[in-house]
């Protein structure tokens, strides 16, 4: 075991012998997960109950989740199966026979690990998040409503991303700390073109999507450190972004953010009673925090200065 590379996610320690070159490279030796990429299976495990499904937004299923004695089983239907098994301390992938190793490691490190963190205990929000010296700024969001986007243009300010799409917290002395997850975002090519010089270096994703993953050498400054949380803002619908002319910012009322809390938490298990109420106990500890905002932005490049203007003000 201890002669396997070990990587950092979040604050996670994970040991893969398949290289992880999106995380960086530690030399602790604690026990974390380990992570392991086996020949092909052609059968799920014995008795797993299948209970839970996502689907994509052209309708198609993108994620089977099932349950059987010893973990659980999270099935990208034509891309790869990843069992986590032992309480968390060890995921095992069969993928696809054509499966690429950037995509397995696209869905390891942007899908299954979230559940996992998730699956410890952790409270981990479906967000992106920068660091800045009053201290770190979470946008919530669905998939398109701009995260990502509205996190990387913050490195014109000096800001540094904390997370993109993974946002793991952490309750600590009355308030909230965010921790870093990795070092990169991933933006769709004309995003990337039209906020970063263009020939920098973008690597792919995954097999089946066209966008990028900007790192360090494409000009974004991260974050490696965690932050106290400062606010946190859930991103409007685009319908009602498509029409606003100037950012806005609303408080939410601590029943609310529960609401929006709730939407936007990761949890691999929605039929587990117990861990949904103590999922909820700690969102609503967590919601009466007066850290919580909706944001109306216009989705409009030549915007962003301002829109970040107003959101690093307070207005």
């Amino acid at each position: 075991m201890l002669d396997v590379p070990r990587y950092r996610f979040c604050n996670l320690t994970v040991h893969s012998a398949m290289p992880l070159p999106e995380l960086h490279s530690v030399s602790n030796t604690e026990m974390g997960c380990t992570f392991q990429v086996l020949a092909h299976r052609s059968q799920e495990p014995h008795s797993c109950q299948w209970f839970h499904q996502w689907f994509s937004p052209d309708g198609e299923v993108w994620l089977e989740l099932g349950r059987f004695e010893t973990g659980y089983l999270l099935r990208f239907p034509g891309l790869a199966d990843f069992l986590v098994l032992q309480d968390g301390k060890s995921i095992q992938c069969w993928p696809c026979p054509d499966t690429p190793a950037a995509t397995i490691r696209h869905l390891l490190l942007d899908q299954v690990m979230p559940f996992l963190l998730s699956w410890l205990g952790r409270l981990v929000l479906h967000a992106s998040a920068v660091s800045t010296p009053e201290g770190a700024i979470a946008f919530v969001g669905k998939t398109g409503s701009g995260k990502s986007t509205l996190a990387s243009s913050f490195s014109e300010d000096g800001a540094a991303v904390l997370s993109d799409d993974c946002l793991l917290l952490q309750e600590e002395h009355g308030g909230l700390t965010a921790i870093p997850s990795y070092p990169g975002v991933r933006l769709w090519p004309e995003v990337a073109d039209a906020m970063f010089e263009e020939g920098k270096p973008r690597a792919e994703v995954a097999h089946y999507t066209e966008k990028r993953r900007l790192n360090g050498n494409a000009g974004i400054e991260f974050c490696t450190r965690p932050a106290a949380l400062r606010r946190v803002f859930f991103l409007a619908p685009l319908g009602e972004t498509q029409q606003a002319a100037e950012a806005r910012i609303e408080p939410l009322s601590s029943r609310d953010a529960v609401i929006e809390l709730v939407k936007y938490t990761y949890l691999i298990d929605v039929t587990d009673r117990q861990r949904l109420r103590q999922d909820f106990e700690r969102l609503s500890r967590v919601a009466i925090k007066p850290l919580f905002y909706r944001l109306v932005f216009p989705h409009d490049f030549s915007l962003l200065a301002k829109v970040r203007k107003t959101i690093l003000n307070g207005d």
